[in-house]
């Protein structure tokens, strides 16, 4: 592995983190004191959750999308703009929909592995709305009533809506819905 130095802006350092977790490659920062935070993505088969590590000392590298205040906070995803919102717009989105298809699924769950990434580093997860949204689900299924966590999220809905548009299932085929629905 090799160790490059880059001073660069804001708006460049924003674009290399999006380019590396495009291609869940991992970062490693390193502060004035030559300290080392290494900032990993990886992806599990039963939650799909991506992982950040960081030194408590430089906590200040983590990598986070402010919210823009001047717009309309999403009833679904609790960001200014919405998640799905042009202006938030990336390189692996959809540019038209595709045909209907019942392997479709496989590329939705591609999708929303990066909609769950874009909305960690907007800390979408940890609003409490969200987090009492979650924890109803929770409750409400009979398994997991006894929870006080569990590892998955509940993509939002205009999610959902957005990346079943891309990807529709064949015309026989319902959508499974999230795991406590």
């Amino acid at each position: 592995m090799e160790k490059i130095a880059l001073l660069v802006t804001e708006e460049q350092k924003e674009t290399i983190y999006s380019l590396f977790g495009y291609y869940n490659w991992d970062v490693n920062l390193v502060d004035s004191d030559n300290e080392i935070a290494k900032v990993t993505t990886k992806s599990t088969q039963t939650s799909d959750i991506v992982h950040e590590e960081i030194e408590d000392e430089i906590e200040q590298n983590q990598f986070l999308i402010e919210q823009d205040q001047e717009c309309e906070e999403c009833p679904f995803c609790f960001c200014k703009p919405c998640i799905t919102s042009e202006n938030n717009r990336q390189m692996w989105w959809e540019s038209e929909p595709q045909g209907r298809h019942q392997r479709n699924h496989s590329l939705r769950k591609e999708k929303y592995k990066y909609f769950w990434t874009v909305m960690f580093h907007r800390e979408a997860w940890k609003d409490d709305r969200y987090l009492m949204r979650k924890q109803a689900a929770l409750e409400r299924d009979p398994e997991f009533k006894n929870y006080t966590w569990y590892q998955r999220d509940i993509m939002p809905n205009c999610v959902l809506k957005l990346v079943r548009g891309w990807h529709p299932n064949s015309e026989n085929i319902t959508y499974m819905g999230h795991l406590w629905e």
